[in-house]
């Protein structure tokens, strides 16, 4: 039987999602799914080609598996792309805004922060794709070298997800009392608290955490630059 053009997208769709599991490490669809709370029949059928990905799984899949070592983007998993320019790109990179700065050290008052009217403090040009959604933050403190180096800058996905996912993963951390933290989750003491694990700093033992997002990469400092739009119009 012929597929219709519906079916033969999501087939597409399926078989990108199975190669980039597989690349991933994961045995199985079932495995995926258990491994990262996904539900286990919406993923299989997700692979299976029998339901068609949606843009938050396939942003959701694809920055999983890139935690995993796999170069893959929501984009290329829905339409096998990743070529193509993404919205936002400019000529030699993508606009990321950067929402301030993230502590690899002692703590930063965000509070002090002043955000222009988009919410960033600026923006910057990274020599890459990012899926939408991507934000930065620009990295302060030693407690995290050599992994992470003062002025490198982190992506992250402003929409966060659970603490609970990202165990014994780097991520960008939010806190109760209102500090911002690049560190390594581990599980704490008590039932809703985090350890916050430096490589170069004593641990931070039984945080809350309001806001936690997995690193999607990281730009080293001289390979950003920040983005300067084009005046529309000639001078003046």
């Amino acid at each position: 039987m012929i597929q219709s053009g519906e079916n033969r997208v999501r087939a597409a769709q399926g078989e990108r999602l199975r190669q980039a599991r597989l690349a991933a490490g994961y045995r199985s669809a079932r495995d995926a799914a258990l491994q990262n709370a996904w539900p286990e029949s919406t993923y299989r059928a997700h692979e299976a080609g029998t339901r068609t990905i949606g843009q938050d799984d396939a942003e959701r899949y694809a920055a999983r598996f890139r935690r995993d070592g796999v170069e893959v983007s929501a984009k290329g998993l829905l339409f096998g792309d990743d070529d193509a320019p993404d919205e936002g790109a400019q000529a030699g990179g993508m606009v990321v805004g950067v929402k301030g700065l993230i502590s690899a050290g002692g703590l930063i008052e965000t509070g002090d922060e002043q955000p222009g009217p988009d919410g960033d403090l600026f923006r910057i040009t990274v020599p890459f794709g990012v899926p939408p959604g991507t934000i930065a933050f620009r990295v302060a403190g030693l407690s995290m070298y050599p992994k992470y180096e003062p002025d490198d800058v982190v992506l992250c996905a402003e929409a966060g997800e659970s603490p609970d996912r990202l165990l014994d993963l780097y991520a960008a951390v939010a806190t109760a009392e209102g500090h911002r933290f690049l560190k390594k989750i581990l599980r704490g003491s008590q039932r809703g608290t985090y350890h916050l694990e430096s490589h170069n700093a004593p641990l931070m033992p039984d945080r809350r955490l309001v806001w936690a997002s997995g690193i999607i990469s990281t730009v080293h400092a001289q390979h950003w630059s920040r983005f300067c739009a084009r005046a529309k119009g000639g001078a003046s």
